[in-house]
């Protein structure tokens, strides 16, 4: 399956595809292009596919120090990194001061940080430090419409709340739109998970996205709240395949060198890149919650090793258990895969 369009003349900053494009860079040639570094299972909202399982009890303990994250980051950059990605486990803006020591760090080293927020949160005051600060912003809208909206966040007056945030990131983000390479690149996005409850609305979220916005489209996983929820997953994929071809305007994740070294269209920020919980477990992918305590942590084990075991894992899984989809978490083999690796280290 193949998500969006991926021969547009715009991009997203910071993704797989601007740095391949506009910068001319073959992902790979470095030990790690991309980092995922998810802060505390903590969420303002409840949404129904969520990767998290927000709603649910979570474990917030253990928490690295900033000095222990500055320290993660300053090794990433070692090893080549191009840009961090925070999008969880919960919502970044919910551990404000966190997330500005972590962006601020990072726009010192002049790593891109690319964020995943809900936009509930957004305010002028942090919409313009995360536009000076080297941040771009994606932000997770499924429904256009407030009924819809509002009864899958489980908050009344979050849709127009969101509405409003967005009104103000496109106002602030605009003028950080720029040309390069013959590409005009975009730092605000919104990012849309089809399913099939949300079909009718999402070439809604594209018109609203107008030629200013990003705008990203994806099939729904089986994962975290999704499994609870079989109204969402219960549909033919070629329906869903057909909208995200038909809306989809870019891609967040997919590679052209994945594709060319691997035959396929692949997560770049996966193939390339590795995913740190909050406490410093490494995961097999940013979203793959359930691998926490398999691959192993980055208080006692160096970055270098864990990258090295979690790509020994990318390979099992493309060797025994890929069924030729663009993303793991989303492949029907990748429960039995988890249930395969435990006790890997």
């Amino acid at each position: 399956m193949v998500v969006g369009n991926v021969d547009q003349n715009y991009l997203f900053r910071g993704s797989p595809l601007y740095w391949e494009r506009a910068r001319n860079i073959s992902l790979g040639s470095s030990e790690l292009d991309f980092l995922s570094i998810n802060l505390r299972p903590i969420c303002n909202y409840r949404c129904s596919n969520c990767f998290s399982g927000m709603g649910d009890p979570h474990d917030i303990t253990g928490t690295l120090s900033i000095e222990e994250t500055q320290m993660l980051i300053s090794q990433a950059r070692d090893l080549g990194v191009l840009a961090i990605e925070i999008s969880g486990e919960g919502e970044p803006l919910v551990d404000r001061r966190r997330l500005e020591e972590i962006v601020s760090y990072n726009n010192q080293l002049g790593i891109i940080t690319t964020l995943f927020s809900n936009g509930s949160l957004l305010n002028r005051e942090i919409l313009e430090y995360l536009a000076s600060n080297n941040v771009s912003l994606v932000i997770s809208m499924d429904y256009f419409n407030r009924e819809d909206y509002e009864q899958d966040t489980c908050r009344n007056g979050s849709f127009d709340n969101l509405i409003r945030n967005i009104s103000l990131a496109r106002e602030i983000y605009s003028r950080h739109i720029e040309q390069e390479n013959g590409y005009q690149v975009r730092r605000l996005a919104i990012h849309s998970i089809a399913n099939a409850t949300n079909l009718d609305q999402i070439p809604l979220i594209a018109e609203f996205c107008g030629d200013d916005i990003f705008y990203s489209v994806a099939p729904i996983a089986n994962v975290g709240n999704a499994t609870k929820h079989p109204e969402l997953t219960q549909i033919n994929q070629q329906r869903i395949q057909h909208v995200i071809d038909e809306y989809s305007g870019g891609n967040l994740i997919l590679s052209d060198s994945a594709r060319e070294q691997h035959g396929q269209d692949l997560c770049g920020t996966f193939i390339y890149g590795i995913g740190i919980r909050h406490d410093g477990e490494v995961l097999f992918d940013a979203h793959a919650f359930t691998t926490s305590r398999i691959i192993g942590n980055i208080r006692d084990t160096e970055l270098r090793e864990l990258i090295q075991r979690q790509r020994e894992l990318r390979t099992l899984f493309y060797e025994q258990f890929d069924s030729g989809g663009f993303c793991p978490i989303r492949d029907p083999n990748y429960q039995r895969f988890v249930e395969s690796i435990r006790g890997f280290k």
